[in-house]
């Protein structure tokens, strides 16, 4: 706990304070930004910054990769994708990768693909180097 001015009346107060117990004035908190950038911390096999972000991330692998993007949710985490022409599928195999939080501003990739696990594999091996 830290002790800050009260805006209107000068007391000092707790900066946990709702408002000022000598005015009775709200206490205005400026906004604390969230992460910019985001990172793949292999420790806890987690991406560090936002689901966002994550997600702009894993669409970022898909592009890169060379496949379709079908759909992209930044609320949900929800990135779906097709990829090209396979010996399974002429249309190609159908992907999701999800973005699970884990923690304050930490997420994991959870992969999954139609006949073929290692399509959704690849997408988070991915995000993976271009989150280093």
């Amino acid at each position: 706990m830290a002790l800050i001015k009260c805006e209107e009346c000068g007391r000092e107060i707790s900066d946990k304070a709702a408002a000022c117990v000598g005015c009775g004035a709200p206490i205005v908190r400026a906004a604390i930004p969230g992460p910019t950038r985001i990172y793949y911390d292999q420790g806890c096999d987690a991406f560090i910054g936002t689901k966002a972000l994550a997600v702009k991330l894993a669409v970022n692998a898909i592009r890169k990769i060379g496949w379709r993007l079908d759909s992209a949710d930044e609320n949900t985490g929800i990135v779906a994708f097709t990829t090209g022409v396979t010996w399974a599928s002429w249309r190609g195999v159908a992907g999701t990768i999800a973005i699970v939080d884990v923690g304050e501003n930490k997420f994991r990739a959870v992969g999954s693909s139609q006949q073929d696990e290692t399509k959704a594999d690849k997408v988070m091996e991915t995000m993976r180097v271009l989150a280093s």
